[in-house]
């Protein structure tokens, strides 16, 4: 009987560290192949047309695939950036409540502070939805952009 629950698990547990190695938006291989048609997209630009290169299709498709990889990357960086400030965000407000839940407690008038957060929230949320709203405008593809920030945003 020991003998077989020793046997189920054949692999040891491994760390939480471990588990969480290479999860930086950099080793996404979505974003390694954006980068590469980016950077390929460029150069066959900057190359002016020859005929014997290698990349030599790609010379008449390179605006569009720098436009659409551009618009991915930028989507991509702004969803994982989104991901991290609504994270942070989360745990600066339970901690500020916890704080305020501690001070009425205490006796101190909860008025005040119930308004100055509520301004401070307005201002907060009215400055994300510009600076969204800012971003998406100055990306060239939507769709890839979408994707992207999609993909961004799930990525821990």
């Amino acid at each position: 009987m020991i003998k077989r629950i020793r046997n189920t698990s054949k692999k040891p547990a491994r760390p939480k560290e471990l588990l969480r190695k290479g999860r930086s938006p950099l080793s996404a291989k979505s974003v390694w192949f954006a980068t590469g048609l980016f950077i390929g997209g460029g150069s066959t630009m900057a190359s002016g047309p020859s005929n014997s290169t290698l990349a030599s299709w790609l010379q008449g498709q390179a605006p569009a695939v720098m436009t659409i990889s551009g618009s991915y990357l930028a989507g991509f960086f702004i969803g994982w950036g989104a991901r991290r400030t609504i994270k942070l965000t989360s745990i600066i407000t339970g901690i500020a409540l916890a704080i305020i839940g501690v001070l009425v407690s205490w006796g101190w008038d909860g008025a005040v502070v119930q308004a100055w957060i509520n301004s401070a929230s307005a201002w907060v949320g009215e400055s994300v939805e510009g600076a969204g709203r800012h971003l998406v405008s100055m990306l060239p593809s939507a769709t890839a952009a979408g994707a992207g920030g999609v993909l961004g945003f799930r990525r821990k």
